[in-house]
């Protein structure tokens, strides 16, 4: 089995495919769960730069598929939000939510 694994590593370097790039693979992510993926992976996102940056209209609805396909996989880690206070252009105040990947375990989880 180790030698599969290392077999596969190997393979997946060599085609020049990036360690996330192959999970989003391996987990069959739809297009908006794999670039919401990729995209939280690097670091936290606010929602605004998740709808237009990477094309996501219902950034709670795809954490929220993309959670259950990482659950199902066996995989610890989840996407969570923190909703942060946010002022419009309108000065009228708000929330904005804040999307990261967790290791899994612990820590709150709040929809935006």
């Amino acid at each position: 089995m180790r030698d599969q694994l290392d077999q596969l590593a190997a393979d997946v370097q060599a085609a020049g495919i990036s360690r996330i790039d192959f999970e989003a693979l391996v987990l069959r992510l739809s297009p908006q769960e794999r670039r919401f993926y990729l995209r939280v992976a690097r670091g936290p996102a606010r929602t605004t730069e998740l709808r237009q940056v990477c094309s996501i209209g219902n950034v709670s609805q795809v954490r929220a598929s993309l959670n259950a396909k990482l659950e199902q996989a066996g995989d610890p880690r989840r996407v969570l939000c923190r909703v942060l206070p946010h002022r419009n252009v309108y000065g009228e105040s708000g929330q904005l939510g804040e999307w990261y990947l967790v290791g899994g375990g612990g820590g709150e989880q709040r929809a935006a």
